[in-house]
């Protein structure tokens, strides 16, 4: 029964993922779930036999090159973890490998897609991105509003190249948003695989408060070569900025998450009343100014990973 359920979950979830490309983010999710889940209830055999018809189901209905976009980002890493749960490792043991595992997927991808592929070059992203933007252009004069914008000083000339700019700049961030997206997808599989085997009183996958996590040290050591590959190259605007300013923006989020959980356990270590009059000022900061909130987390993460300010690692 399990091996049937998990077969027809799986299959379901590939069948969406080929049909329903707008929620591509949410079915992976799940199809990772369904991944990791089967390593709960199956020996290893099975498990291998599951892996291996949800691969041919997928390459059949996604083709070549969806295939190998699902696979890199969401499969890879479902898998790897999925085969790490069978042989009973623990939940950041998990997490960390399957994290390694779509880093490397992603970047195999995005080598291919750059160098590589014809029709996944950067070139091409650029003549649609442009051809995108002249349309919006054509449809904003038709429609007269660059009339309202020149009354606000704002030329046509002005406002395509701020479009152009900004569309750029965007396109030169992509490998950011390649890595954050499979990176949160596999930090969210692992998360419901981790509740439902809880649920179902496994004993197994068992993660710590969120309060109580942190983050790994050597990522301090990431965002310090990202910086210095920003400043580097921030003169020429070269590759090595670009490098730079993507690993940077993957690593913001990240140390924001492990800041944020770093500064609820402080919060909870004082009285009631006085952490209300660190809460409500927070707050407040952070929707005047999200930016130095942002900053701030990020910056707590990072000495917290090197400082361990909340003693959690006293014992390793």
């Amino acid at each position: 029964m399990p091996t049937f359920f998990f077969v027809a979950i799986s299959i379901v979830c590939c069948f969406l993922l080929t049909r329903l490309p707008g929620l591509t983010f949410f079915i992976a999710i799940l199809w990772g779930v369904s991944l990791i889940g089967s390593a709960l209830y199956l020996d290893k055999k099975r498990l291998i036999l599951l892996y291996s018809i949800n691969l041919v189901v997928l390459y059949v209905l996604a083709g070549v090159s969806s295939f190998f976009f699902y696979l890199s980002f969401f499969g890879l890493a479902g898998i790897v973890m999925g085969l790490l749960v069978l042989e009973n490792k623990g939940y950041y043991e998990v997490q960390k490998w399957g994290i390694i595992a779509s880093v490397i997927g992603v970047s195999v991808f995005i080598f291919i897609a750059y160098f590589g592929a014809a029709d996944l070059g950067m070139e091409q992203l650029e003549q649609q991105a442009q051809s995108y933007i002249g349309e919006s252009i054509q449809d904003l004069e038709a429609k007269g509003m660059f009339e309202i914008y020149a009354k606000r000083g704002i030329t046509k000339a002005d406002f395509e190249e701020k479009m152009y700019s900004f569309a750029a700049v965007i396109l030169k961030h992509i490998p950011a948003f390649y890595y954050l997206q499979s990176i949160l997808v596999t930090f969210t599989m692992l998360l419901f695989a981790s509740w439902v085997s809880l649920k179902r009183d496994f004993g197994r996958l068992k993660k710590r408060p969120f309060s109580q996590e942190v983050m790994p040290w050597q990522l301090v050591w990431v965002m310090i070569a990202g910086l210095l590959l920003w400043l580097i190259g921030r003169s020429e605007m070269s590759l090595i900025y670009y490098a730079g300013s993507n690993m940077i923006a993957i690593l913001v989020p990240i140390t924001m998450y492990f800041g944020l959980a770093a500064l609820i356990f402080k919060l909870r270590e004082q009285k009631t009343s006085r952490a209300k009059w660190i809460i409500i000022p927070l707050i407040v900061l952070g929707i005047i100014f999200p930016i130095s909130v942002i900053i701030f987390l990020s910056i707590f993460g990072l000495f917290d990973a090197l400082l361990d300010y909340r003693k959690l690692r006293i014992n390793e």
